[in-house]
């Protein structure tokens, strides 16, 4: 394949995505928050963990307490 058909394959398919892009019910919120995502993961990841870490605590208890001690090198 040369540079001319891998450019013309290119532009392709950067309109067949634009087409799913405009397609969608939301394009311009999805867009935004793709965006806002991509560049900071950490404001869904740290408040989904304390979520999690809230919610085994209070599912398993003490032994939770225990293994997350293990993991980061804490008593045996």
């Amino acid at each position: 394949m040369n540079e001319r058909e891998f450019l013309s394959k290119l532009q392709e398919r950067a309109r067949e995505q634009e087409k799913l892009i405009n397609d969608m019910v939301f394009p311009r919120v999805f867009t935004i928050v793709g965006i806002w995502f991509g560049n900071h993961p950490w404001r869904i990841l740290i408040p989904l963990a304390f979520i999690f870490s809230l919610a085994f605590h209070g599912l398993i208890g003490k032994p939770y307490d225990d293994l997350i001690l293990r993991i980061f090198g804490g008593p045996k």
